[in-house]
């Protein structure tokens, strides 16, 4: 037992790493443009600016009410970045230019993916969702216009709902199978969800029914 905890808590941690480092790299690629900017220097170099005396009245330096509400205006991404590039120049190229270079890395395989894969699937979800959502709102009609003693609840119980969500899911494989697979079967795919959509309602009536003739055993 001992060393099943071990190695759970070995395995929490090395995801734990994972995930923060991943965290660490996407918010780091996400802060720097380039790496030029990581590694940039902020003291002047080269030769020293010639300065040349001119009498005139002493200008009053920036307030510090000036400088606090200059602060104030910047961001939460702004001030993060200006208190990285505070970090010495050292710890700045062996700490944030390893995970600039994995953050960049990442962004370039997963945000063409995602721009690739989400839209349509999204579409896919969302067009589905709503299918189900009037399927559900239809068959609750018919119960209820047809049995209106038996509460709606005991129709879509998870226990029903869970089946129900499978069955639609195999019937709209079933039909995406047919559109890909046999063109020439693109109106028989409509009659498919058609006869999908009359048993799923048939099925919540003859549940109604089925609580409905318990209903009646229990008041006999």
């Amino acid at each position: 037992m001992e060393e099943k905890k071990k190695k759970d808590i070995k395995k929490t941690a090395a995801r734990s790493a994972v995930a923060i480092t991943t965290a660490a790299a996407l918010m780091t690629s996400g802060l720097f443009k380039d790496p030029a900017e990581i590694i940039r220097d902020d003291e002047i170099t080269g030769p020293p600016p010639i300065v040349e005396t001119i009498d005139r009245e002493p200008v009053d330096d920036i307030s510090d009410e000036a400088m606090s509400e200059e602060e104030e205006k910047k961001s939460p991404k702004d001030r993060l970045r200006d208190l990285l590039l505070r970090l010495p120049k050292a710890v700045r190229i062996i700490l944030l230019m390893p995970l600039w270079c994995i953050g960049t890395a990442m962004m370039s395989v997963l945000m063409p993916l995602f721009n690739a894969v989400l839209p349509p699937l999204l579409n896919i979800v969302l067009r589905w969702a709503l299918i189900g959502a009037i399927l559900v709102a239809l068959a609750a009609a018919a119960c209820k216009l047809i049995f209106p003693d038996i509460p709606l609840k005991k129709v879509f119980s998870k226990k029903n709902l869970i089946p129900a969500a499978v069955y639609g899911g195999l019937v709209g494989i079933s039909g995406w199978l047919l559109n890909d697979l046999y063109p020439e079967s693109r109106l028989l795919v409509p009659a498919v969800y058609a006869g999908a959509a009359a048993l799923f309602i048939g099925a919540c009536l003859l549940t109604a029914a089925f609580r409905k003739g318990k209903q009646k055993t229990a008041e006999a």
